[in-house]
């Protein structure tokens, strides 16, 4: 069965198609209780998670009564280890405190997802590979 296109509609194209560069995630640099940390935004993601080794090296106190069933990418479900409050701080300057999930991760020290990103009032700007925490600091991101 082939489905035709309705009137006003067109294909969808790339105009610059480079799959080596499709999947490449946003990360930026920035500190986690004042210790250097690579930071993955992903705009995907409802609550942030901190690695739990990481966690413990720059001696954030964790609330093992509480945790989380996570479901990402995959079938199987991820258990968070707990609960622990951290102080980010990007662009140098700007620092946010707030409560994140613990739980083993590969590639970055954390995750910062949405729970994060809006009330951080934090901007994707992908074409230009910049992060906007505020309208007038940016971070580069690396892709």
């Amino acid at each position: 069965m082939e489905i035709e296109l309705a009137y006003g509609e067109s294909r969808g194209y790339w105009k610059h198609y480079s799959p080596g560069e499709w999947f490449k995630q946003a990360k930026a640099v920035g500190k986690i209780n004042n210790v250097k940390a690579t930071l993955l935004f992903d705009s995907g993601a409802e609550v942030s998670i901190i690695d739990t080794t990481f966690a413990r090296e720059v001696g954030c106190n964790i609330d093992e009564s509480q945790r989380q069933e996570c479901i990402g990418i995959g079938e199987t479900p991820y258990m968070t280890v707990g609960r622990t409050k951290i102080k980010v701080t990007l662009a140098g300057s700007l620092v946010y405190y707030f409560n994140v999930w613990v739980g083993d991760l590969a590639g970055q020290e954390a995750i910062l997802g949405m729970d994060f990103m809006v009330p951080a009032g934090v901007r994707l700007v992908m074409n230009f590979r910049l992060l906007g925490p505020s309208a007038k600091r940016k971070v580069n991101i690396y892709l």
